[in-house]
């Protein structure tokens, strides 16, 4: 256990700051796996609903991705490997089904 005051308001922004990160990491995690659920349901039976519901989630899993890249939860390479990722499967389905 830390003596120092400085020691222990660090220890406690740490903590807070670790809690953030893994809610953030969490929610990129699930909504990830929601995303390529939905792939898979729109490649299995394509219509306009599935896909507006698609993109909605692909803007919103590129706007987490962006902002935890931000708040230095991961790496910018990581972040732009995650949303390369996630655009080249949503365009090789989109030919597809063209």
């Amino acid at each position: 256990m830390a003596n120092i005051k400085s020691s222990i308001k660090r220890i406690d922004i740490t903590k807070r700051n670790s809690l953030r990160n893994r809610q953030t990491l969490s929610k990129l995690r699930t909504l990830t796996k929601k995303y390529y659920s939905a792939l898979e349901k729109y490649e299995s039976m394509p219509n306009d609903i599935t896909l507006g519901f698609l993109n909605v989630l692909f803007q919103t899993l590129t706007s987490i991705i962006d902002k935890s890249t931000k708040t230095k939860v991961i790496h910018k390479n990581t972040a732009a490997r995650k949303k390369s990722s996630l655009h080249l499967s949503l365009n090789s389905i989109l030919k597809k089904n063209d």
